[in-house]
C-alpha cells in the first residue's frame, strides 16, 4: 500500500488534533518557575515555565490573564492549570495558561536577592562610590562576546554619534560556568591600559540563567574595585542584574550605553560653534570697551597736562610754608609780648623798684623790719635800707602820726 505523502500543515494539524485530544494533556497542572517573562501590548502573556532539567513555552490570553490575583515576573514559582496545544505556525507544543497561582520564589532569584541584600550592607552600592563619566572619552574598553549582537550594536552607534573615539574591545564568555572568570580577568586587563578612560560592560538579552554571570559576586566585586567607571548594559529593560547596582552608571540596554558614553559628534561641533561665537562677541565687545577706555584716559585732563598736578602741589607747598612763616612770626610775636608783659609785672613786685620811687626799708641792727614806732625807742640804733646801700642811725625822737586829723580832712 502506498504512503501518503503529507504535508507539513497538515503534519502540524495532525500532532495538535492528538494533543488536544489527549485526556492528561487537555487538563493539566503543571509548576515550574517563570522565565523570560513579557506581557505583549496586546495584553496577552508570554514566558518560559522551567524546572532545573527542562523548559516549555507558554501563553496565557489576556481573557484569562485579565482574572490574574498575582503580579507573574521572572524568577517567580507558580502552579499553571491548562492544557497542551501545538502553536501550527512554528510547529511549536507549548502550554495555554488558563489560571495560574504563585508557588514562591526559584533558587537562582532567592540566591540574587541574597547577594544584592550583602552587597549592599558592605555598601557596594552607595552612590558615593560612584564614579562620574568622562564627557567625551578619548578611548573606551568594551566587554562583551565578539559574536553577539550586543556588539554590533554597540560599535555601530558609537561610530555614528562619535567617529574620531578610539575604541579597544576585550572579548569575553557572557553565559555559561567559565563567564564570570572571564569578565572578571577583562575588567582587571582593561585597568591596566592608562589610556582607557570609561568601559561598557554588556550583552543582549535572555533568561536569568543566561544573565546569571553578571549576577556572580567575583564580578560585583571586580566591578566595584575597578579605578575606570564602567557602565553595566546588561540584557533588556526590564533586565536588572548585581551588576547594574554595583556599575557607576546602569545603561537598560546596549544601545543606550553607547548613548550615554558619548555625545552627538553633531551636537558638540555645534555647541562649539555656539561658544566660539559667544566667545568672539565677548572678545570684540571687551576690545571696544577697552578701545573706549583708552580714548577717555588720552583725553584726560591729567593725562594730557601731567606735570600741572605737580605745578599744583608745588604751589600748595609753597603757600603752606608762607602759611607756617606767617604762623611762626605770629607765635613769636605773641610770645614775646606775654615776655614783656610778664617781666613788666615782676619788675612791679620786685623790691628794689620801690627802693628807686624813694622808699626804705627800716630794720633794728638784726635785721628785723620796723612795721611800727612802738618798735622803738629814742637813742635805739635802726638800719634804714635805700636803693644804693643802708644807713646805720640813732633815733632822736618818736612821734605817733595823729590819724584823726587825716579822717577829718576826708
Amino acid at each position: 500500500m502506498e504512503v501518503k505523502t503529507l504535508s507539513v500543515s497538515e503534519i502540524t494539524q495532525y500532532i495538535k488534533r492528538l494533543l488536544t485530544s489527549d485526556p492528561i494533556l487537555c487538563n493539566i497542572h503543571v509548576e515550574g518557575e517563570i522565565s523570560n517573562f513579557k506581557l505583549h501590548s496586546s495584553g496577552h502573556i508570554y514566558f518560559t515555565l522551567k524546572d532545573p532539567y527542562s523548559r516549555i513555552p507558554c501563553v496565557m490570553f489576556k481573557s484569562n490573564a485579565d482574572h490574574l490575583k498575582i503580579s507573574p515576573k521572572d524568577g517567580m514559582k507558580v502552579v499553571i492549570k491548562g492544557y497542551i496545544s501545538l502553536y501550527e505556525r512554528d510547529g511549536q507544543y507549548q502550554l495555554y495558561v488558563q489560571e495560574m497561582k504563585s508557588a514562591g520564589l526559584g533558587n537562582l532569584h532567592i540566591a540574587f536577592q541574597q547577594l544584592k541584600d550583602s552587597l549592599q550592607k558592605e555598601g557596594l552600592f552607595d552612590a558615593k562610590y560612584k564614579k562620574t563619566l568622562p564627557f567625551i572619552p578619548q578611548k573606551i574598553g568594551i566587554i562583551t562576546s565578539p559574536t553577539g549582537a550586543a556588539i554590533r550594536d554597540l560599535l555601530s552607534i558609537i561610530k555614528r554619534r562619535f567617529p574620531k573615539v578610539n575604541l579597544s574591545i576585550f572579548p569575553v564568555l557572557v553565559q555559561g560556568d567559565q563567564a564570570a572568570a572571564s569578565i572578571v580577568k577583562a575588567i582587571e586587563l582593561c585597568n591596566t591600559y592608562e589610556d582607557i578612560e570609561v568601559i561598557i560592560l554588556g550583552r543582549g538579552g535572555g533568561s536569568i540563567e543566561e544573565l546569571w554571570a553578571f549576577n556572580e559576586e567575583v564580578v560585583a566585586r571586580a566591578i566595584f574595585h575597578s579605578r575606570i567607571p564602567i557602565i553595566s548594559a546588561v540584557g533588556h529593560e526590564t533586565d536588572f542584574t548585581i551588576a547594574d547596582f554595583v556599575a557607576d552608571v546602569r545603561a537598560q540596554t546596549p544601545s543606550a550605553a553607547a548613548e550615554l558614553v558619548l555625545p552627538q559628534w553633531r551636537d558638540v561641533m555645534e555647541t562649539l560653534n555656539v561658544l566660539e561665537r559667544r566667545l568672539l562677541f565677548s572678545m570684540n565687545t571687551r576690545l571696544s570697551q577697552e578701545k573706549q577706555r583708552l580714548e577717555t584716559i588720552k583725553n584726560n585732563y591729567y593725562f594730557k597736562y601731567p606735570l600741572n598736578s605737580v605745578y599744583d602741589q608745588k604751589q600748595y607747598i609753597d603757600q603752606l610754608y608762607k602759611n607756617l612763616n606767617r604762623a611762626i612770626s605770629q607765635k613769636i610775636f605773641l610770645n614775646k609780648e606775654n615776655l614783656r608783659n610778664t617781666v613788666e609785672r615782676l619788675n612791679s613786685l620786685n623790691p628794689l623798684s620801690i627802693f628807686s620811687r624813694g622808699y626804705a626799708v627800716v630794720t633794728d641792727p638784726q635785721g628785723k623790719n620796723i612795721k611800727s614806732i612802738t618798735e622803738v625807742q629814742e637813742d635805739e640804733l635802726i638800719k634804714i635800707r635805700l636803693l644804693d646801700g643802708s644807713i646805720m642811725t640813732k633815733v632822736m625822737q618818736v612821734k605817733k602820726e595823729d590819724r584823726s586829723r587825716e579822717k577829718d580832712k576826708l
